[in-house]
């Protein structure tokens, strides 16, 4: 009898063995498979003042983010910096998954922007070139829930789960600059974009994956515990930015102007380093570790603005950007391709995305200072699996600006409902997002 006991266990724990070492994201106990949805972060206070429509306008360093054939509006040599605090809340819907979700918030604070500037003249030409840094891409995140696996083919399980996820990191680029005035109201510009995650830390962003579980599996008592840590490192590409700026139409102080931009499309390769430790007690345990290399097929874009300026106090800006989501997605070095998000197969529809910002500037002069007050709306829908997610929008800022120096500042409040679940692997649920933004900034100028 003992006998038959020692062998049902001996043959019970190779089977749990074997199932955890062949795939833990197809192992009943591991959490899904959860994946940050890469936020694309926009640069400098000024503009995000302006609700981010700043094609047309594009008069300070950032403009190599914005619209690089606008540089050549700027007068004498400047450097700047731009800080930025971002709060991200999303309150879940779980509906009938059986998974137990609130609200969820994650705070981090970054370099959003820095940047030199410098206009000269050659070949009786206008010119400014520009170096610069800026923020792609933001993959913060964090998830706690609580997840109920029940599984009746055998062996069967019945076991519950406190499972906590956090994602970490984000995409940046050294971006060198050149503008040129091709005639007194034409200029053009191009910005290369060289991403890598060696400027601030050893890796592009990082996912970490707890769980702690109690159940019952082939009728056994068990406890469980879960730990993975998937590191994204080695993250190299390069894309090109094309910009445009015309002066449309002027009339004493009144000003139109019309601007263009486009973004190449880009090939990212990254490494991906995963280590996984599952233990069920008491049967046994099981390590793994994995290392592959991937690529990243990241979207092409295009944006058009107006901006018109009324008067030397008033301006108004409109901005309309498309991208191509369509086209994202991921390949591993055996040539499985999927979607980078919530790893769904290659033929789910990510739809493109359009978005629409207008923003207004008013300026109050001052005897040696000026103060600006800005604001803007914008519908800015995310990437999501099949339709796009609708986000919503709005930002204020002001600052204040001497002959040397200028300091500004920015708010920007972001809002959506019933966001697929699914980008994160959470298939049937929902979520809200509200999302808060601060940047201040420093210009210097020479």
């Amino acid at each position: 009898m003992k006998s038959k006991q020692f062998l049902f266990t001996l043959t019970l724990l190779c089977i749990v063995i074997l199932l955890a070492q062949t795939s833990f994201a197809q192992f009943t106990l591991t959490p899904p498979n959860i994946n940050a949805t890469p936020l694309p972060v926009g640069s400098g206070a000024r503009a995000l003042g302006q609700g981010s429509a700043f094609i047309a306008v594009a008069d300070d360093a950032t403009a190599a983010s914005w619209n690089p054939g606008a540089l050549i509006q700027l007068e004498r040599p400047e450097c700047s910096v731009v800080y930025s605090f971002l709060s991200t809340q999303q309150d879940f819907d779980t509906g009938s998954t059986g998974l137990s979700l609130g609200n969820e918030a994650v705070s981090r604070n970054d370099l959003n922007y820095a940047s030199m500037a410098y206009p000269f003249r050659i070949f009786g030409k206008n010119m400014v070139a520009a170096l610069n840094y800026q923020q792609i891409y933001d993959f913060h995140m964090d998830l706690d829930f609580n997840q109920t696996s029940e599984d009746t083919t055998p062996p069967a399980s019945n076991i519950n789960q406190k499972i906590e996820f956090e994602s970490k990191g984000g995409i940046g680029a050294l971006t060198p600059a050149l503008s040129v005035l091709v005639t007194p109201k034409v200029s053009l510009g191009v910005a290369v974009n060289y991403y890598t995650d060696e400027f601030f830390g050893d890796y592009a962003w990082k996912q970490t994956t707890t769980g702690k579980g109690i159940g019952n599996l082939a009728g056994t008592d068990i406890t469980t515990a879960y730990d993975s840590d998937t590191t994204f490192k080695n993250f190299q590409a390069i894309n090109l930015t094309f910009g445009m700026l015309w002066d449309v139409w002027e009339r004493e102080e009144k000003l139109l102007t019309f601007g263009a931009v486009y973004d190449t499309p880009y090939t990212a390769d990254m490494d991906r380093i995963t280590d996984f430790t599952s233990v069920i007690s008491p049967l046994g345990q099981s390590i793994g570790h994995k290392r592959d290399h991937f690529e990243v097929d990241y979207p092409m874009s295009f944006g058009a603005g107006l901006g018109f300026r009324y008067n030397d106090a008033l301006s108004f800006s409109m901005d309309v950007t498309w991208a191509d989501w369509s086209e994202y997605m991921q390949e591993d070095e055996n040539g499985n391709k999927s979607r980078p998000l919530g790893g769904a197969p290659s033929d789910t529809e990510i739809d493109d995305t359009y978005a629409v910002r207008f923003g207004t500037e008013y300026l109050i002069f001052g005897q040696k200072v000026i103060v600006p007050v800005r604001g803007g709306l914008f519908y800015d829908p995310r990437p999501s699996l099949d339709d796009p997610a609708d986000v919503y929008g709005f930002s204020v800022g002001s600052g204040i600006t001497f002959k040397r120096f200028s300091f500004d500042g920015a708010y920007q409040f972001r809002w959506a409902n019933d966001i697929d679940g699914e980008d994160f692997g959470l298939s049937g649920t929902s979520f809200d997002l509200n999302d808060h933004m601060f940047l201040a900034s420093i210009i210097v100028y020479f």
